[in-house]
């Protein structure tokens, strides 16, 4: 995916969440990973490259094409992609199938039967047949999750943005959703994601964007970055989230 940033910055108030963050990615990054410390910008960058935020200054270009700066035009930017957050927001009163086939019907145009058939495949790619007729209440945050994941990954989506997806799960559970996330990864599914799960980044990503306090301290290829990082910060991160 060639990704592109141009001194982007995105201010709440008086927090700069992203500081003048330029970056150029080529054709041959299919999964980029964003690292650093809680609250350095990941989120917010990784919001701005899916056009679910609007940039105080400098822009996003992604395939060539410039993201626009209104919020109307950023729509059809958003349906393009598919998104996987820290929390499920699966809708409580709705199956499992159902989460699935209602953003299929009501923002993709596809016919309840269409949406249903497509529903059941990606259900049963991610291994969750079982669980279709169950609402989120019944399911495990693992399960949840994958349920998340399968419903992202509905509409084909050009690229996948993915913040935090294991944050709130147990370690099982972890290891269930990562698992299906490096299947993707393997498939050719382009991914952007933010994540703490050094291990994970180091293994499936191909290139690697450190952030702290909205800033790009450093960005390398995966064996690069985590093999010889180039920083005193990135260094001694890496130290004491991978010593163990």
């Amino acid at each position: 995916m060639r990704i592109e940033t141009q001194h982007l910055s995105k201010v709440y108030g008086v927090t700069k969440a992203v500081d003048d963050v330029s970056l150029t990615l080529s054709d041959d990054v299919q999964v980029l990973a964003l690292i650093g410390p809680s609250g350095g910008g990941k989120s917010t960058f990784l919001r701005l490259l899916g056009g679910l935020e609007i940039p105080t200054s400098g822009e996003v270009t992604m395939d060539g094409v410039k993201l626009p700066l209104k919020e109307e035009s950023l729509r059809d930017i958003r349906r393009k992609n598919g998104f996987l957050f820290q929390s499920f927001n699966l809708f409580p009163h709705l199956t499992a199938l159902e989460n699935i086939v209602l953003p299929l019907v009501k923002v993709y145009g596809r016919s309840q039967e269409e949406a249903t058939k497509r529903a059941a495949e990606v259900v049963e790619r991610f291994r969750l047949t079982d669980h279709v007729g169950k609402r989120p209440g019944q399911l495990s945050g693992g399960q949840q999750q994958r349920i998340a994941l399968a419903r992202a990954m509905a509409h084909e989506p050009s690229l996948l943005l993915l913040d935090e997806p294991t944050s709130a799960l147990d370690p099982e559970m972890k290891s269930e959703v990562l698992d299906l996330i490096s299947e993707l990864c393997e498939c050719g599914q382009r991914i952007v994601l933010s994540t703490h799960e050094m291990g994970f980044a180091k293994r499936s990503a191909d290139h690697i964007l450190f952030l702290s306090e909205g800033k790009c301290v450093e960005e390398a290829p995966s064996s690069q970055l985590f093999d010889d990082p180039k920083t005193e910060q990135v260094s001694q991160f890496l130290h004491k989230v991978m010593k163990w």
